[in-house]
């Protein structure tokens, strides 16, 4: 149809009032008339414009991570782009990064929208026409982010009832389930995850399993908006195995005058065929060690020499075996020699060190309970001057006795204890000997003890790796003897993993490894 234009004259009445007027586009040159089609129907041409709607957006939860969006809907034209924006419940608008129209009722929309919440969509034709969601129809939320590293959750003594590990991740409301059919398997690890606290617990783990196995499974962490997040992890079942001990700390040195007490031998703690630890004590029981743990092996120094006449001997240093699943086995280095005044006497250690008589009487410092022997008593008439002898493992260190018109004696250091646990019988943990002016001087005690000396004479040091005590003197006393850590265990559970570079013998009285630690390091079961 011709375009029609309204002139001055403007259409007549009768030209409208039967027939509908389609595809007219009217001109209006001049007003100085008036079109008048208030009782006449006029329909528009086909090709009007009509406003988009929206019907949904999938997914309708999305991390704050660039996410692929499809939305589906009426009229998104049949040429250009839409213009698609994200509007948060709080007002933050977000615009989409990039918007693909795969017809007039799809669109393909990418969006990172940073802030978490709910949020309307908006969707405006290039025609201006435009619509939003009624309601918030997306929501932005990150999923749950695990706290628990990946990998192990440790080794757990085969048999072991309660409480195994626990894992973590944050989100909202996060429950936890196991997507394999492992850690809840009561043929297989034997547990049972808490849904809500993330704690693993056990009333029998591993159920009859061997030592060594190590369980793979997979834990899902769901939050509030129905994401995920998934975390591997491990378990390993083991059966500790026994392990004896002998540890020794390290001896004390003597104390430096010319009637210097002996040093007290290293703390003596054994479980090895019911000996005695020393102190009259009972042997004590052997280690649990698990496999896969790391235990640490610490060996007690010797006391170093004093160098100032009229000083006390120096103690030992402690030895230690110390892991994250036992109480840790500790021996206390020996206690010093008496070398000075009574105000300040000998010391008490894993052994106690011995008196001296420069002052006319001191009495020994006593050992630790269960572990070493007190020194001995010094006493002197007439200016004598002998020492006493330092503890041992086994027994009391000698009194020593001085009298000047007639010269007396050092005591000799307590002796030690015998031990086989290396499969030959070895002596350690021998006091040192006091020292003598003129008379006879201190012998060691066995098992290391180092003899003391003449006022002017060199005093023996204490054994090293048997924890015994120096001898005394007051020219150049003996220094404590270091102290020994020794593990025996099946030759078949030594894992062979080891610092520190102790010695080792398999095949000890044909079943047994024995490591003999001279220095510190560690063994992992």
């Amino acid at each position: 149809m011709a375009q029609t234009k309204v002139k001055s004259g403007g259409i007549a009445t009768d030209a409208v009032e039967s027939t509908a007027i389609k595809n007219l586009n009217v001109t209006v040159d001049k007003l100085a008339n008036t079109l008048d089609l208030s009782s006449k129907t006029v329909t528009l041409p086909a090709t009007a414009l009509s406003y988009p709607t929206f019907t949904s957006v999938t997914p309708s939860i999305a991390t704050n991570d660039l996410t692929s969006l499809v939305i589906v809907g009426t009229n998104f034209g049949s040429s250009g782009i839409p213009a698609v924006e994200f509007q948060s419940s709080t007002g933050v608008i977000t615009a989409a990064s990039s918007v693909v129209r795969d017809s007039a009722t799809q669109l393909t929309v990418g969006a990172t929208i940073p802030t978490d919440g709910t949020y309307y969509i908006r969707i405006e034709l290039n025609t201006g026409l435009a619509v939003r969601s009624s309601t918030a129809v997306l929501t932005i939320s990150d999923a749950p982010v695990w706290t628990t590293g990946s990998g192990s959750l440790g080794v757990v003594v085969g048999d072991f009832s309660g409480t195994v590990a626990t894992v973590a991740a944050t989100g909202d409301g996060v429950e936890y389930t196991e997507t394999t059919d492992v850690l809840e398997n009561a043929a297989l690890a034997n547990c049972t995850l808490n849904s809500s606290t993330g704690v693993i617990t056990t009333t029998d783990f591993g159920g009859s399993s061997t030592s060594g196995t190590t369980y793979t499974f997979t834990i899902r962490a769901t939050d509030d908006q129905a994401q995920t997040s998934d975390r591997e992890f491990t378990l390993t079942s083991a059966f500790a195995y026994t392990t004896d001990f002998l540890v020794i700390a390290g001896g004390a040195s003597g104390g430096k005058t010319s009637g210097g007490g002996g040093g007290g031998a290293g703390g003596y703690r054994a479980s090895w065929n019911s000996e005695a630890s020393g102190g009259g004590g009972s042997s004590e029981t052997a280690l649990e060690l698990l496999p896969n743990t790391v235990y640490t092996i610490t060996v007690g120094d010797g006391g170093v020499a004093p160098s100032l006449l009229g000083n006390n001997g120096l103690d030992g240093g402690n030895s230690v075996i110390s892991g994250s699943d036992i109480t840790d086995i500790t021996s206390i280095g020996g206690g010093g020699g008496g070398g000075g005044p009574a105000t300040d006497g000998p010391q008490i250690g894993g052994s106690g060190g011995g008196g001296t008589d420069s002052t006319g009487y001191q009495t020994g410092a006593a050992g630790t309970a269960n572990q070493g022997y007190g020194g001995g008593t010094a006493a002197g008439i007439n200016n004598g001057s002998n020492g006493a002898g330092g503890g041992g493992a086994s027994a009391v260190g000698g009194d020593g006795y001085g009298n000047y018109s007639a010269p007396g004696y050092g005591g000799a250091g307590g002796n030690g204890v015998a031990s086989t646990i290396t499969g030959a019988s070895v002596t350690r943990g021998g006091g040192g000997g006091g020292a003598s002016w003129g008379g006879v001087v201190g012998a060691g005690g066995s098992g290391g003890g180092g003899a003391g000396s003449h006022h002017d004479d060199a005093a023996t040091a204490g054994t090293a790796n048997t924890g015994g005590g120096g001898g005394a003197t007051e020219a150049a006393v003996g220094a404590g003897g270091s102290g020994v850590v020794i593990l025996r265990m099946a030759d078949g559970k030594y894992s062979a993993t080891t610092t520190g570079s102790p010695t080792v013998t398999t095949g000890v009285d044909g079943t047994d490894t024995v490591l003999i630690f001279n220095a510190s390091g560690s063994y992992t079961a």
